[in-house]
């Protein structure tokens, strides 16, 4: 079924596209938004547990993507004073609000050719 052709909204004001280099470099890749979402539907998580929600990542995957969206404030780092100590992740204001932002893009995904992949254990929950 083919869409009807709409015409581009004009702007009135231009946008500049630059400063999305460094932030769109790291949430471009692969496993950045997976963790994005598994982060947001538990509200927390430890390295640990992200490697079993997120299956096939690699520890050395995993670890250089949380310590890019920490540097991006998209995820918080907290550290309990235990024996041994217990790294928790947890989504920042930024992050929360990218994390609302891709529930329109995945639902536009889902209307124009995208699948979702058999077995797939993250699954972005809308808050309702």
């Amino acid at each position: 079924m083919e869409k009807p052709h709409a015409e581009p909204t004009p702007h009135p004001e231009q946008i500049c596209f630059c400063p999305l280099h460094g932030i769109l470099d790291t949430i471009s890749k692969k496993w950045a938004l997976m963790v994005i979402a598994a982060v947001g539907n538990s509200g927390s998580a430890g390295f640990n547990e992200l490697k079993r929600m997120l299956c096939n990542v690699s520890s050395k995957t995993l670890s250089s993507t949380l310590k890019e969206l920490e540097e991006h404030h998209l995820i918080e780092r907290k550290v309990t004073d235990s024996s041994p100590p217990k790294v928790t992740y947890y989504l920042t204001v930024s992050g929360w609000e990218l994390r609302e932002l891709l529930i329109p893009l995945l639902e536009w995904v889902m209307e124009n050719g995208g699948h979702a992949e058999e077995g797939c254990p993250i699954h972005l929950m809308k808050n309702v």
